[in-house]
């Protein structure tokens, strides 16, 4: 069963289709359609065959918390904040940042206007981020997201300034969130990360994360 998600962003209407096998999805109305599928050879010939572009493939992460074995604290270089505001920072920190990112690339040829759009209502919709500050400016965020349940959160949007990635901001972010989700008695945190991330596979990886679910993103306008 698919799962048609559909939201607009400025003058951008993206559906955004979760599915098991491709199929002839009701996307009227929509400028971008964004479909997730298993990865499969099968899947991308018939994608191809309706028109879609492969573009990415992504995983799931998921970190156990009840195995964690990290001095955490050790890990925190910058303490996070937890904070309501510094949106127009953050905004323009997540554009620079996601600059071949899937989620909001949604045009086989990396449209930045169209992404400008799509992550700047990713940004006003969420809460609550964590930001690692150098004096006033931000130079890093992360967005916890729980799920419905309460018992584990996913890493919904993260993201450190070029210029401060080798200031430990991104490890402070991550394992901020990791503590926090022990904290709070969460029994994992969950990412979703594309295979060309290497820098975060990294960092998922030394924080004890595991992949699996591995996804095509395809892509019609």
């Amino acid at each position: 069963m698919s799962e048609v998600i559909q939201k607009q962003y400025g003058d951008v209407v993206l559906s955004s289709i979760s599915a098991k096998e491709p199929e002839k999805w009701d996307v009227e109305g929509a400028t971008h359609v964004r479909v997730s599928l298993p990865a499969d050879i099968k899947n991308l010939v018939s994608m191809q065959e309706m028109g879609y572009q492969f573009v990415d493939r992504m995983y799931d992460v998921t970190i156990n918390l009840k195995r964690n074995k990290l001095d955490l604290d050790k890990c925190i270089r910058i303490q996070p904040q937890p904070v309501k505001d510094y949106r127009d920072e953050i905004k323009e920190l997540a554009v620079a940042s996601f600059e071949t990112d899937r989620r909001f690339h949604v045009e086989v040829n990396y449209n930045t206007d169209i992404a400008k759009q799509i992550i700047e209502g990713w940004v006003n919709e969420i809460p609550e981020f964590y930001v690692c500050r150098n004096k006033d400016n931000v130079i890093g965020f992360l967005a916890l997201e729980e799920d419905e349940e309460g018992k584990s959160a996913s890493i919904h949007l993260a993201a450190v300034d070029k210029k401060y990635r080798t200031s430990g901001a991104a490890l402070s972010l991550y394992a901020n969130a990791l503590k926090v989700g022990i904290e709070r008695g969460y029994q994992s945190i969950t990412g979703y990360i594309s295979s060309c991330n290497t820098a975060v596979i990294n960092l998922y990886s030394y924080l004890g994360g595991t992949f699996s679910n591995p996804t095509d993103i395809y892509l019609k306008k």
